[in-house]
């Protein structure tokens, strides 16, 4: 009898130590996924931001515009481009036509466009006609997925991605070759906007 109490103890025993052990890798791996291992990449919920959606939905394809930018900008990611052909693209994606809408508005202005080239039409066009964002670092929540940004070679496209401090990762030309990076703070910044066509004069949205 006494060798079944013994041998009931030690199972007991056994028990108790296999939980323990269970508890304590179920906490560490806790602590290792919230404060040491890092993520490739968070999003905005992991910081509390709220994303910010267009309410227009210019080419009726059931996407807002700042979403349909994104995506346009990521459909090209990883092929050989330059950025005139990329922001097009990118503005094709949400239905429209980036060139038609920048000549109108020279026409229109009667602005001379003289030697200027494409980026720099562009980044007047949008310079003009988008809402202006601040581009302040402390201010995380104001880097919202499908805005622009103008940089100093071309315009890049903010993702829906963030890096560990919260700064939006950003989708560009490197090399010739579209990519979505985790460089936005080393980047020199020239502007910051939101494209609202429900503020553009109807003129320079016709298809």
């Amino acid at each position: 009898m006494e060798e079944i109490e013994l041998l009931k103890r030690r199972l007991k025993g056994s028990v108790i130590l296999v939980f323990i052990i269970i508890f304590f890798c179920i906490m560490v791996l806790f602590l290792l996924n919230h404060f040491v291992i890092v993520k490739e990449y968070y999003k905005a919920s992991d910081f509390k931001i709220k994303t910010i959606y267009s309410n227009i939905d210019f080419n009726k394809n059931g996407i807002d515009d700042y979403s349909d930018f994104l995506l346009g900008a990521k459909k090209v990611i990883n092929k050989n481009e330059v950025y005139e052909n990329f922001i097009v693209k990118v503005f094709k994606y949400a239905g429209y036509d980036l060139d038609k809408m920048v000549e109108r508005y020279y026409e229109d202005y009667n602005l001379d466009i003289g030697k200027k080239d494409r980026i720099s039409m562009y980044k007047s066009f949008i310079n003009s006609n988008a809402l202006k964002v601040d581009v302040d670092f402390d201010k995380i929540e104001l880097f919202q997925p499908g805005d622009f940004v103008f940089l100093q070679d071309g315009i890049g496209v903010l993702s829906d991605k963030r890096n560990k401090d919260g700064i939006s990762f950003i989708v560009m030309i490197n090399d010739g070759k579209v990519v979505e990076e985790d460089c936005l703070g080393d980047l020199k910044i020239s502007g910051h906007y939101r494209f609202d066509s429900s503020l553009i004069e109807d003129d320079l949205l016709k298809r």
